[in-house]
């Protein structure tokens, strides 16, 4: 074993020399648990007293100076800093944990892995990272079976002395020259022309966040200002508000809201600004790469002075909808507008090595390959396994850079699901050799009665098995765990080449894979929006759910949609469609009584168990827009003449937007009178009246 001496030695020559780099360095471990141990408490006792240690495990004989984290605590560490990180990777590993909170060592600091054997040898994943560990300098590795100690660069304190770190001082107690430049560019948002909204870009530990605090800080003190700042999630602002209080230490904060004299700067999520649009001054978009396409569209188009920050390389919590679709768009729309990127790191120099290995290793560093397709020749489709994927990096990193453009909340762990996980299995789409589209799929149900009675119960949740869990405890679905389900996890198709039928053809190929694999359902779950759910009706999947809550990172409302594979599927399928249809007559105005009205408009287009109007309900129709009889007295029969018509004209019930979306809130769904005026500009109830008459006239043209 080696000395306690020596590991002193060890991590007193890396801290030199990663301070007179200003740089980071790993040390990876590899060994049995027992023998880990032993190595984590020398590193401890000798060398990293004061780090910030993550394990799986509760940790015995905790000492006191020393920060033990897990999966539900290490989020609270996001944003600070940290000299030495540990992190123990025995049974299971978190790389959503370890990629975050190596984003929180400083320079000078040592990030200790530690990785067992048994682990190792299951996991595709963990032995493709670490095989980068020979990639990078001051990524160093130790294994039980040798136990040497890698040769290090001598650093000596003298070198030190002639490498003093010199610090600059920018204005307002920035850290770097960029960061400087981004905070002057923030506040000219507020002071300069309107409607040139600014776009910040970097990568991880950049001060992107910070230096929307430093701006608002100094706009904060201009008094009578107001800046709204939104982003996916409220604790993606917690840096934020955390940096506006340093900066403004008399500011008072209540919760997401800090007020300082006469101004004040609060978080608003997204939802709710893109419904009641509240003024403000300023309007912040924090990681605005998280946030679907249509929302950020709304808050650009809403808005004449707002600043769009992101981390834009890699992909965390971001799709590549941000960097292609949408800012092309925004220079389109807002030609004045200014666009900044950021390279400098804050807490460390420029090409880390640790940030170099996290990037490789979790292919935060994937680029996306060109398009090239011919749409007069066919293409073919080709189902890989993750051993496919493990022995082809250039197949992996092709394959990964698609379907992160296919959602905005790809993580490092989804790169260990593709790798590790024997139930999903890739369809790829390709041309010559080129990748068209992808789809990433996990096989589910077929699990044990005495599992699915546990589950049923609340006793117990299956990881993975999304589509039968949620048919069993959502919509009562007995005997779902007999059935076999294709879940569609992603599906992406390359950017340049959306809008040519590829998905389609690529979700017909997987059905029929499915088909020949003994599947009985293929089905998806995803956040639903009027063109997206329409887009999976084409493909022939059939609505089994709409969620009750909003996600949190889309602001959503989750879809499920099913399509049969086989006969006895097909008649569960229609069992289970027909169950949601005869429910959404009362859900329309109870947990569905705020959901778009496109999107009520396009699920009641594909309901087919509604029967037309009675007469006598066209005859109630025709007295409410003949001022012969009051809307209270009219309103169930023009509910059930809408539904109807929706059903059989809902591309010629929408061509009248306005009155089909006010008639839809308020005798479908059923929200008072002043929630439909604010929400359609209305006057009051007077002019409410007159659109639900004209909406009403227009619909007895569809006899």
């Amino acid at each position: 074993m080696v000395s306690q001496i020596k590991y002193r030695r060890l991590f007193t020559q890396i801290q030199q020399f990663s301070l007179l780099k200003q740089t980071r360095s790993l040390f990876v471990f590899v060994g049995e648990k027992q023998w880990l141990e032993q190595q984590n408490n020398t590193i401890i006792n000798e060398s990293l007293s004061g780090a910030l240690f993550f394990s799986f495990e509760p940790v015995k004989d905790a000492r006191t100076d020393i920060i033990y984290v897990n999966n539900k605590t290490y989020r609270q560490y996001l944003g600070t800093e940290q000299k030495h990180i540990i992190f123990a990777v025995t049974d299971s590993f978190n790389v959503d944990a370890f990629a975050a909170l190596s984003g929180t060592l400083i320079a000078g600091g040592q990030c200790v892995l530690l990785l067992s054997v048994p682990l190792l040898e299951s996991s595709p994943f963990s032995q493709r990272l670490l095989s980068f560990t020979d990639k990078f300098e001051q990524i160093y590795r130790v294994e039980q079976k040798n136990e040497t100690l890698p040769l290090l660069p001598n650093a000596t304190s003298g070198e030190l002395e002639d490498h003093p770190i010199v610090e600059t001082e920018f204005k307002f107690s920035c850290i770097t020259k960029e960061q400087e430049v981004a905070v002057d560019k923030i506040i000219n948002v507020v002071h300069g022309h309107r409607d040139r909204p600014l776009v910040i870009t970097a990568d991880r530990g950049r001060g992107k966040s910070s230096a929307l605090a430093i701006a608002a800080s100094e706009i904060l003190k201009q008094n009578n200002k107001t800046i709204i700042i939104t982003a996916p999630h409220p604790d993606a602002v917690n840096i934020f508000f955390k940096q506006l209080l340093i900066s403004l230490p008399k500011a008072v904060q209540s919760g997401k809201v800090v007020n300082y004299q006469t101004s004040t700067v609060k978080f608003v999520p997204l939802d709710v600004i893109i419904k009641q649009q509240p003024s403000c001054h300023l309007l912040l978009v924090d990681e605005a790469a998280g946030i679907p396409l249509p929302m950020l569209k709304s808050l650009s188009d809403n808005y004449h002075r707002q600043v769009f920050v992101s981390t834009i390389h890699g992909y965390e919590g971001a799709g590549r909808g941000f960097s292609g679709k949408f800012l092309k768009q925004l220079k389109q729309s807002r030609p004045s507008g200014q666009y900044f990127h950021m390279k400098e790191p804050i807490r460390w120099a420029i090409n880390d090595p640790l940030e170099q290995f996290t990037f490789a290793s979790l292919l935060l560093n994937s680029e996306l390959s060109n398009a090239l397709y011919c749409a007069d020749k066919a293409v073919q489709h080709k189902v890989i396994t993750s051993k496919d994927l493990s022995k082809d990096e250039i197949l992996l990193n092709n394959v990964f850079s698609l379907l992160v453009t296919a959602h905005y909340q790809t993580k490092p762990s989804d790169l260990k699901l593709l790798l590790d996980d024997p139930n999903v299995s890739v369809i790829i789409q390709q041309q010559h050799d080129h990748i068209l589209a992808v789809a990433l799929l996990l096989a589910e149900g077929n699990v044990e009665s005495d599992l699915a009675i546990k589950i049923k119960r609340s006793q117990r949740r299956l990881k993975g098995h999304f589509i039968p869990q949620s048919l069993l405890v959502h919509c009562g679905i007995e005997d779902t765990f007999n059935y076999r389900y294709l879940r569609v996890v992603r599906i992406a198709v390359h950017p340049e080449l959306q809008g040519k039928g590829l998905g389609s053809q690529l979700l017909n190929y997987c059905a029929s894979a499915g088909k020949d694999r003994g599947f009985d359902f293929i089905g998806s779950s995803f956040g639903a929006n009027q063109q997206l759910l329409s887009y999976w009706f084409t493909c022939q999947f059939n609505l089994a759910r709409i969620g009750f809550s909003k996600d949190a990172a889309s602001g959503e409302h989750s879809a499920l949609v099913l399509k049969p594979l086989t006969e006895q599927a097909e008649q569960l399928s229609k069992q289970i469609t027909q169950q949601f249809y005869r429910d959404l007559r009362y859900y329309a105005s109870d947990e569905y009584k705020y959901l778009d009205t496109q999107l009520m408009s396009e699920i009641f287009a594909h309901a087919d168990n509604l029967s037309l109007p009675a007469e006598r309900d066209l005859q109630t129709l025709a007295d409410f827009v003949q001022g012969h009889r009051v809307f209270s007295c009219c309103a169930p029969a023009i509910n059930r003449c809408l539904t109807s018509y929706l059903a059989e004209n809902a591309d010629k019930v929408q061509a009248d937007r306005l009155g089909a979306a006010v008639t839809l809130r308020k005798v479908i769904q059923q929200q008072n009178y002043a929630e439909v005026c604010e929400e359609f500009k209305l006057t009051g109830k007077k002019e409410l009246l007159k659109t639900l008459k004209e909406f009403c006239a227009h619909l007895l043209t569809f006899k």
